[in-house]
């Protein structure tokens, strides 16, 4: 089966599996960012349940289990774009699907120990590269190119939902008398589910490419990647993305004192959840809308979405410096997370596109991998400024004009070739 006639008549067929493709993916997406932020808003409870003596060394513990998956990210990105080369998206996928599944009923059996749990953190910091680095993958074996940019903001919804669920949901379980233990235990089987679907229904490649046999072709990881860094379009995309998700690292992992010095001291440790949430929910439907206005453009062009809507973000953040209370927060993370954040998977898009002929499970993987970098290295950076907040923001409000600026400089290379098309077309 297919849809749509130009692709008919081009003679090329994009097939209707390629939603049950993405489907399955995103499930897995969400659950292993669900693992992740699983004890996000109940960091007290936690260190207090795995018996730790004080709220300092409690925190650090539980602190720990976070930063684990930021190291996994940075230490083993580049060996899953080898996997993703090697052994294709199905099967380096699914490796990863099945270390999550596995590590996350472990983890839920022997919920009641620390060690238990930071040994299987560990277990998901290994299996969350060969995931998060693939959503590229997923869109360019499968979606013809006006759908691509929706494929890959489909993918970034996944993770801010699976974020969102363990912010939300795991405190309200708590709230109602679930045990750690037992929330552990859910979300393992949850964990095992998605994987057991996503290794029974994906598939490595429709029968034939979504796009012409030109378009589809591919280099392999060690020349792709020296063939995307030699583009200076690819290397400015890196750097944009290396701050904006740098950004977005720090604002999230800091977002309690940020809000509440910010706010004038009106907000507390509950609301700032809060905010961080709205950020996400507004942050899903702004990746939803801003990736189908790209892609329904006539020439899926990208760039000059990502900034107009980068410079509006900029604005929504400047307003976490003049705006206080609660509900001056919400409005400021509202038109931040909508425009700045619902940017991503079109900066995404664009970084894969200027890297053609480069794999997209490469090139979106050396995005994914230099945004979990420029938060290792932001985040230590706001460390040293200690409680002096407004510095930090002002800071990444100075970083986020560096950004844009810098996209502002790149001239997408589709654009140069429809030029060139046209002058022949002329002559």
């Amino acid at each position: 089966m297919m849809d749509g006639n130009d692709n008919e008549e081009r003679g090329y067929k994009v097939y209707p599996y390629r939603w049950v493709v993405l489907t399955v993916f995103l499930l897995i997406s969400a659950m292993i960012q669900l693992l992740w932020a699983t004890f996000f808003s109940i960091t007290t409870a936690a260190w207090k349940y795995f018996g730790f003596a004080s709220a300092d060394s409690g925190e650090r513990a539980i602190s720990l289990l976070s930063v684990i998956f930021m190291i996994g990210m940075v230490a083993l990105s580049v060996p899953a774009f080898a996997a993703f080369e090697k052994w294709g998206f199905k099967k380096a996928v699914s490796f990863g699907a099945a270390v999550m599944g596995v590590c996350g009923v472990i983890r839920g059996i022997g919920g009641n120990s620390y060690r238990v749990v930071l040994a299987m953190t560990i277990g998901f910091a290994v299996a969350q590269p060969f995931i998060m680095n693939a959503p590229g993958l997923v869109a360019g074996k499968w979606f013809p190119e006006s759908e691509r940019a929706t494929a890959n903001g489909a993918g970034l919804l996944a993770n801010y939902v699976g974020m969102s669920v363990g912010l939300i949901v795991t405190p309200l379980l708590y709230e109602h008398g679930m045990g750690i233990r037992s929330i552990l235990l859910l979300y393992g089987a949850a964990s095992a589910v998605s994987a057991v679907l996503f290794i029974a229904f994906a598939r490595e490649k429709p029968p034939t490419p979504p796009c012409s046999a030109t378009d589809a072709e591919r280099l392999d990881f060690r020349e792709g990647l020296r063939g995307a860094f030699k583009k200076k379009n690819f290397r400015g995309c890196l750097l944009s993305f290396f701050l904006l998700f740098g950004i977005f690292n720090t604002v999230f992992t800091m977002i309690e004192p940020l809000m509440h010095t910010m706010s004038g001291g009106t907000v507390g440790s509950t609301q700032s959840g809060v905010i961080g949430v709205v950020i996400l929910i507004v942050g899903i439907v702004g990746s939803l809308v801003i990736s189908m206005m790209s892609d329904r453009d006539t020439l899926h062009r990208r760039l000059k979405y990502i900034v107009a809507v980068n410079i509006v973000g900029m604005i929504g953040f400047a307003m976490f410096l003049v705006l206080r209370g609660i509900s001056g927060m919400i409005v400021a993370g509202c038109i931040y997370g909508f425009f700045t954040i619902g940017s991503a998977p079109v900066l995404l898009t664009l970084a894969a596109e200027e890297a053609y002929p480069t794999s997209e499970g490469t090139s979106e993987g050396m995005m994914m991998l230099t945004g979990n970098i420029g938060g290792v290295i932001l985040i230590g950076i706001a460390s040293l400024f200690g409680d002096r907040h407004m510095l930090i923001m002002l800071l990444m409000l100075c970083l986020t004009a560096v950004s844009i600026l810098r996209l502002a400089f790149i001239r997408e290379s589709k654009l140069n070739k429809e030029k060139v098309n046209d002058m022949a077309d002329g002559q």
